[in-house]
């Protein structure tokens, strides 16, 4: 086991779960395993009724905080594990994914200062065989959002923000892109594949957020800086034109 240092940062690793019998013991072993021990485990479930919660017993030794409770879905119970978290950083994972393997939080953590630096890596698609999305800039954030299952938050983000849940599937990129241009946190790109990221889960199939989708147009013109939104209106523009030329 590595020994603690006073210096080395603490994790909260959060798993919200609803009948995940099938894939949550590879998730709790793959974080488990990791040769940085300076973490604690959250888990919320959203009261399982396929097996899940025996699952979850097996592991209840190496668990800090547990509760199977109603929620609003996936971004409120992420919402309400955050007031029992108590790590420098805060990482969600899905009950469908896995750290990628157990040196993951050594390679980013074991030399890493704590401050309010936003932490990101890569993620490896399962079912597309590659890996995303590599260091991410303004521009690319006015197309795609960063893999929550890829990102490590400082304690301090949820201060002052916390999930938008009427976004069912968007809102981690509604809270990123705030965070990005709004609040002007620093991204800092880790080149390390976090995890293993189920693109045939909920995010990765069920893509379209219409709550997010019908607001998208007053986000775009009220978040993006002036030069990010003109980009998002080209490209806008550019694909509409695209589609219509291939029908």
């Amino acid at each position: 086991m590595m020994d603690i240092s006073i210096n080395q940062a603490k994790i909260s690793i959060v798993i919200v779960v609803r009948n995940a019998v099938k894939t949550i013991e590879n998730t709790l072993k793959s974080i488990i395993n990791q040769d940085y021990k300076n973490f604690e485990l959250i888990i919320l479930d959203g009261l399982s009724t396929d097996g899940t919660l025996a699952v979850i017993e097996k592991y209840k030794n190496e668990i800090t905080y547990f509760k199977s409770e109603k929620d609003n879905g996936i971004y409120d119970a992420m919402n309400k594990s955050i007031e029992h978290c108590t790590g420098d950083y805060i990482y969600f994972i899905g009950a469908d994914d896995e750290l990628n393997n157990k040196t993951v939080l050594a390679d980013i953590f074991k030399n890493q200062l704590i401050n309010d630096d936003i932490i990101y890596g890569n993620a490896f698609y399962i079912k597309r065989k590659k890996i995303r999305f590599g260091k991410i800039n303004r521009y690319h954030l006015c197309k795609h959002n960063f893999n929550h299952q890829t990102i490590f938050y400082p304690k301090s983000v949820f201060k002052n923000y916390c999930y938008e849940t009427k976004y069912t599937i968007w809102a981690d990129y509604y809270l990123n892109i705030n965070l990005f241009f709004i609040a002007k946190y620093k991204f800092a790109y880790v080149k390390v594949i976090v995890s293993k990221f189920n693109d045939l889960g909920t995010s990765g199939i069920n893509n379209i957020d219409m709550t997010f989708e019908k607001d998208r147009k007053k986000i775009v013109s009220e978040i993006f800086p002036f030069d990010v939104y003109v980009f998002h209106l080209a490209r806008r523009l550019f694909l509409t034109l695209q589609r219509y030329f291939k029908n």
